[in-house]
């Protein structure tokens, strides 16, 4: 199996494992994992009357299978014992016309030390490493003859990184990368005819699901959920509405600024409209047509509103709260060219709430 197909297992593992409880489980443990490994090119070095030569030999992918006992401090740092065997098989190599095959055996003792950073209430980020002791068991050869073999013991470290998913309260999933190697130089048994065989550190790559099971249950409690935010502050009150505005028009006679009996109805409604509703502002406008100048109908137009503010004095409004203006011909309620008498551009507009 590739490695890169067990990672991609791992990462799918550990997505898919999104209902799981946080866990922040201490104390002892036991661990199994099991993945894929891959063993770098094991170089064998021939030594024959003086001249060395360099002879690698590559391995097909294999597996790798490893327990572990340890503990978990409540700091997030883990100290464990860990066991492991991955065997490997040879591909056939040629050498001096020869053809070899075999296989390498490693065994390991390790104690690892690992630093669990939180990423989240259920996931960790894994980082640390191990030192111990390896076993290799080594065997080349063909029917005729045995290149090198034999069964050594050496120093052996390794790099882990990785993450673990708690799928309850004491268990974790586990998926991690290793890289491992065993530091020996030694001589190998041959059949080769005065030649010696020394052999370099074997290294090797692996990538392992697992499973971590606490002895116990979660010694520190749970963190207990955040408090709910506080609720956003009310909204603040809407602006009171303004007074509406209620508009009547008066109309006039040409170049006259007296009120007809029309008018003052209309005058009167105004009135009893301001009273009934408390209006205490009044906009009175006059306007007029365009016959004539503009001076004389500017003058027009304010004895228009003037008019208007008088009759709703008399009608009891106070006079100080009715402001009047005059606009000619500025302002018509019907547009048209110079010199032409429009009934509806002869009038007063009373705006209560205006002004």
């Amino acid at each position: 199996m590739k490695i890169r197909t067990i990672a991609l297992a791992g990462v799918a593992a550990l997505v898919l494992a999104g209902t799981a409880h946080a866990s922040d489980a201490t104390g002892w443990y036991l661990g199994i994992a099991g993945g894929g490994d891959d063993l770098n090119s094991v170089n064998l070095k021939t030594t024959t009357g003086g001249v060395t030569t360099n002879n690698g030999f590559k391995s097909s992918d294999s597996y790798i299978v490893t327990g572990s006992f340890g503990y978990r401090f409540r700091d997030h740092l883990r100290l464990e014992l860990e066991a492991g065997y991955s065997p490997h098989n040879f591909k056939d190599t040629t050498i001096g016309g020869a053809t070899y095959g075999g296989y390498d055996r490693v065994g390991s003792g390790l104690v690892n030390i690992v630093y669990d950073i939180p990423l989240s209430n259920r996931l960790d980020f894994n980082i640390g490493g191990g030192a111990g002791v390896g076993r290799d068991d080594l065997f080349v050869h063909n029917p005729t003859t045995d290149f090198a073999s034999g069964d050594r013991m050496g120093f052996m470290w390794q790099g882990i990184a990785g993450f673990s998913f708690s799928l309850s309260r004491n268990v974790d999933l586990t998926l991690d990368y290793r890289y491992r190697s065993l530091m020996q130089h030694t001589d190998y048994a041959t059949s080769l005819l005065a030649t010696t065989v020394k052999g370099a550190n074997p290294n090797d790559q692996a990538v392992m699901l697992g499973l971590r099971w606490y002895m116990e249950p979660a010694a520190l409690p749970l963190p207990p959920p955040p408090p709910p935010p506080p609720p956003p502050p009310p909204p603040p009150p809407a602006p009171p509405p303004p007074p509406p505005v209620k508009t009547f028009i008066v109309f006039f006679d040409f170049n006259k600024s007296d009120l007809t009996a029309e008018a003052l109805g209309v005058v009167q409604e105004a009135v009893k409209t301001a009273k009934t509703n408390g209006m205490v502002r009044v906009m009175v406008t006059g306007h007029t047509d365009t016959v004539g100048s503009d001076s004389y109908n500017q003058g027009l137009s304010v004895r228009r509103a003037e008019a208007v503010k008088d009759e709703m004095t008399r009608e009891g409004m106070d006079g100080s709260t009715i402001s009047i203006e005059g606009k000619s011909f500025h302002d018509p309620l019907v547009p048209t060219g110079p010199g032409v008498r429009e009934p509806q551009n002869r009038r007063a507009v009373i705006d209560l709430g205006g002004g």
